[in-house]
């Protein structure tokens, strides 16, 4: 890992990011970028199937998403909040490849007539023990579901719509995304938390 760039990331920058400044934000990504690739390690058995690219790519956008949450606008802060991202992002891509392996039926969206996908899809977002038998969802609760689905970032938004609401394979989507697997189920677990966040609020 490269040593800490203190001149690289200067605290008005970060103040104005956190106060929605997007400009100061890409230049903050931009100077932390090459520290947050360096001390990504990936286990040889996942790198044909996960680059750290993925994990940056998919980290820098949660950090437009996310970036108002940022308590304390310091460099350092700064730099803890992205690594724990990264981590956390790192995390749940090698997670998701191991479920590709190993699949579990609760998490099967079943497709069907009268919006069926979106249903259990909507069941499993509430409560994430839900399986395809779960009590049904009224047709509302289903039309907000799609509402909210529209407003996600458009790498969420397609993941979702490919996965959940068609039932294709991560290796598919992966291959029309032009993305790796690991980055497909990446983006998949960040879009089901944030839709969670957006039906909570909604």
């Amino acid at each position: 890992m490269l040593p800490p760039m203190q001149g690289d990331l200067d605290r008005h920058q970060i103040e104005r990011a956190v106060a929605g400044d997007s400009a100061a934000l890409e230049t903050l990504l931009r100077a932390i970028a090459p520290e947050l690739t360096s001390g990504l390690s990936i286990d040889p058995v996942w790198r044909r199937s996960l680059d750290p690219e993925d994990i940056l790519q998919v980290s820098c956008l949660e950090a437009f998403l996310r970036i108002a949450s940022l308590r304390e606008p310091t460099p350092d802060a700064f730099r803890a909040w992205m690594k724990r991202i990264v981590a956390n992002n790192l995390r749940d891509a090698l997670r998701g490849l191991e479920r590709d392996k190993r699949p579990d039926p609760r998490q099967r969206v079943t497709r069907g007539g009268a919006g069926e996908s979106a249903r259990t899809l909507l069941a499993a977002l509430l409560d994430p023990c839900a399986t395809p038998s779960a009590p049904a969802i009224l047709s509302e609760d289903v039309e907000r579901l799609r509402t909210v689905i529209r407003s996600l970032p458009r790498s969420y938004r397609l993941v979702v719509e490919r996965m959940d609401l068609e039932e294709r394979d991560a290796g598919d989507v992966a291959a029309e995304l032009g993305r790796s697997r690991g980055a497909v189920h990446l983006l998949r677990t960040r879009a089901h938390d944030r839709l969670r966040e957006l039906l909570r609020e909604t």
